[in-house]
């Protein structure tokens, strides 16, 4: 589900895929520092409105929103960036897109998951559709999402004052939990920006963790003194000038990048 929040700007468009639970709610935060000349979309669990089905799966999700994004720019240049879990879905995006020789720079990973919730064998075999596993899931989404609508500055695709919004939206997001608890990363040959929080920072440099295969070509990382919780809210804004120093520095890395072995075919 791809929402305009800032459609002018001469750069090459960002598209910021959603978090675990299938909402991106950090849109408006990042436009205002990005500035007016930078257009961004974000795009929320399909089904948040109800007008598409629910995904359960990332590889169903990837042609999805590979479709929305070409619907908004068929030609040109475009950034990709992924909230938390959603960074696994965006470097699978920018995989699809490369490999149909669309120019993408660098994905940007937001706070990714020290370990990929789908290393976890049990999240592979527990049957989702169980009626109580399916009323935990329900009732633990609801509480996410129900506390991100009480945050003032948190953009939401849903009224939470209305019973069959909130409903839908709990069940793509359900469905969101559900395709990253399975999604198994393959490793990302090209160039990539992090942005951690400290929390989440040991665990993505050990050389134990999965991160330095999953991105063995060039990286860009900035890592910012917050816990992951706090660094979604009360460090919104440093967040988003990190982010805009990444878009800026981008091309440096893709030409660090073009200097080493081809990363795509």
């Amino acid at each position: 589900m791809l929402v305009p929040v800032q459609t002018s700007g001469r750069k090459p468009p960002l598209f910021f895929v959603h978090g675990r639970r299938g909402v991106m709610t950090l849109g408006s935060s990042l436009s205002g520092v990005l500035g007016p000349d930078q257009p961004v979309y974000v795009i929320h669990a399909n089904g948040m409105d109800g007008r598409g089905p629910v995904l359960e799966d990332v590889s169903d999700m990837v042609p999805s929103y590979v479709k929305e994004i070409h619907g908004i720019r068929p030609i040109g240049p475009i950034l990709l960036g992924g909230m938390c879990e959603g960074s696994l879905a965006v470097l699978e995006i920018a995989r699809e897109l490369r490999e149909m020789r669309r120019q993408v720079g660098p994905p940007i990973l937001l706070d990714p998951p020290p370990i990929p919730p789908g290393y976890n064998k049990q999240n592979q075999t527990i049957d989702a559709r169980q009626p109580e596993v399916a009323e935990r899931l329900y009732q633990q989404v609801r509480r996410f999402l129900l506390d991100d609508a009480s945050q003032p500055y948190n953009d939401l695709p849903f009224d939470a004052n209305d019973p069959r919004q909130i409903h839908l939206a709990i069940l793509a997001g359900v469905g969101s939990v559900i395709a990253f608890a399975r999604h198994i990363p393959q490793p990302y040959p090209g160039p990539a920006q992090v942005i951690l929080s400290a929390e989440r920072s040991t665990g993505f440099f050990h050389p134990q963790m999965p991160w330095p295969k999953l991105l063995p070509g060039p990286r860009m990382v900035q890592v910012l003194p917050f816990d992951h919780t706090p660094l979604l809210r009360a460090g919104r804004e440093p967040l988003a000038r990190a982010l805009k120093f990444m878009i800026d520095e981008g091309p440096a890395l893709e030409r660090t990048a073009e200097h080493q072995a081809p990363a795509f075919a």
